[in-house]
C-alpha cells in the first residue's frame, strides 16, 4: 500500500489474511460479527425511532430503544429495561462519549485550522501535503529560533 492510497479494508484483508496467525483470524472474525451486530443494532434503533416519533408523541423526551452500556458500545441494553441505577449508567456512558466526541472535534478544528493556512493558497493540495508544509514551517521555526 502507498501511504495517502485510498484502501479497500475488505481487499486489503483477503491480500493479508495468510500473515494472520490463528488467533489474529479468531479476533478479526469475532470483530466482524461484533461489527455486523453493531450495523443490524442501528438499523433497528433507525427503525425504532421512526416507530416512535408517532409513539412517543406525548413524551416529553425521545429515547433509543436501545443504549450502550459501555464506552466502545459493546454492550447494548434495551432502555425500557433499564433499573434507574442502569439509566444513571447509561447517562454517565453518554455523558463521557459526549466529552470524547467534543476532544475529538476540537482537534479535528484544530488541524483545519492549521491546513488552512496552506489551503489558502493551495485549495487543490491534500492534508497529507498540508501537514508536510506544517511540518515544513515547524521545522523553519525551531531552525531559525536556535540561530538567534
Amino acid at each position: 500500500m502507498i501511504a495517502g492510497s485510498t484502501i479497500n479494508k475488505r481487499q486489503a484483508a483477503v491480500d493479508r489474511w495468510d500473515d494472520i496467525d490463528a488467533d489474529g483470524q479468531y479476533l478479526a472474525g469475532i470483530d466482524g460479527v461484533v461489527g455486523r451486530i453493531d450495523g443490524r443494532a442501528r438499523a433497528l434503533r433507525v427503525k425504532a425511532e421512526k416507530v416512535a416519533d408517532t409513539a412517543q408523541a406525548e413524551l416529553p423526551f425521545q429515547l433509543p430503544i436501545a443504549v450502550a452500556m459501555d464506552l466502545d458500545g459493546t454492550t447494548l441494553v434495551a432502555t425500557r429495561s433499564l433499573s434507574r441505577k442502569g439509566f444513571k449508567r447509561a447517562i454517565e456512558i453518554r455523558r463521557q462519549q459526549i466529552a470524547h466526541d467534543r476532544r475529538a472535534l476540537r482537534e479535528w478544528q484544530q488541524a483545519l485550522n492549521q491546513a488552512d493556512r496552506f489551503w489558502t493558497k493551495h485549495p487543490d493540495w491534500s492534508f497529507g501535503q498540508c501537514l508536510d508544509a506544517i511540518l515544513g514551517a515547524t521545522d523553519t521555526v525551531v531552525v531559525t529560533e536556535k540561530l538567534s
